[in-house]
């Protein structure tokens, strides 16, 4: 076991491909899992509905915050191996913009990020295993914080369409705290389309945003996390022939998904938001 795999050179050197499948390396994972629970610590992470998630092909749907200092998949990831080892993978849509540090795009490839298509999405359900997909993408990470109870995948059905397409269950997982981890003030999607940022660098926005230790910063940054408190909720799978009529045109059918599945863990992240009380000092 690599317990100092930080110092391991091979964890960060070579040229992955974020577009296959097999570079997942369980032993990194497993040596990875004791920082993460201090992680757990610091954030005081409570993790529920581990067991939810099935055996299988499945696609785990959930909302995005924390901006692109995003630990939440790492604590649920601990959740996951710590119950079932790390001998059956989840995969992890993962932005172009993570994957443009070759260091880092070699790190996170390994622990079992791939590129964010539709293609690898498909080839993952087909070969039998699940992923997990913020389909909120950039937008919803760099919400207002105003908007940090609220769901905002922008119309992104996708993942809807090919949960049809598939038969895969869909499995929500509701993410709260990151959002409070640092405060954007203002997302800057115009700022954004002024510059070309889709185009440059698939990028939707261009946030103002106030966090530690940079104080006022202006565009996408790492920032040092508040110990805000945790909370990630997984929720159980979603028969999709139950909320929607197979007889009717593929369409509505996507709507019908796309709006069960946001009203799903609308209501997941409000219930968790009632039951929070002084969440970075408490």
């Amino acid at each position: 076991m690599r317990r100092l795999f930080w110092l391991d050179p091979s964890v960060y050197t070579g040229d992955l491909d974020p577009d296959r499948l097999d570079q997942f390396d369980p032993t990194l994972v497993e040596s990875l899992l004791p920082t993460i629970r201090i992680l757990r610590h610091y954030f005081r992470a409570d993790v529920q509905g581990a067991e939810n998630i099935p055996d299988g092909a499945a696609m785990l749907v959930g909302n995005h915050n924390a901006g692109i200092t995003f630990l939440d998949p790492f604590m649920m990831m601990e959740g996951w191996y710590a119950q079932n080892g790390a001998a059956d993978p989840v995969y992890f849509m993962t932005h172009d913009a993570m994957i443009q540090f070759p260091a880092l795009k070699n790190f996170l490839i390994r622990l079992g990020a791939v590129r964010a298509s539709r293609r690898n999405a498909r080839t993952i359900l087909e070969s039998g295993h699940k992923f997990v997909v913020y389909p909120g993408g950039d937008q919803e990470a760099f919400r207002p914080y105003s908007h940090r109870w609220k769901v905002e995948f922008h119309d992104r059905k996708g993942f809807a369409r090919l949960a049809l397409e598939t038969h895969a269950p869909i499995v929500p997982v509701a993410n709260a705290g990151g959002h409070e981890t640092f405060m954007v003030l203002h997302s800057g999607e115009a700022a954004a389309k002024a510059l070309h940022l889709d185009k440059m660098l698939h990028a939707k926005i261009f946030p103002i945003s106030l966090m530690f230790p940079w104080g006022l910063m202006i565009g996408p940054m790492f920032h040092m996390p508040l110990p805000a408190k945790t909370d990630i909720r997984i929720g159980t799978p979603i028969d999709l022939d139950e909320i929607s009529d197979p007889g009717k045109p593929i369409d509505e059918r996507v709507d019908e998904v796309y709006t069960h599945v946001t009203c799903r863990l609308q209501d997941m992240l409000d219930d968790i938001h009632r039951h929070r009380k002084y969440p970075v000092l408490g």
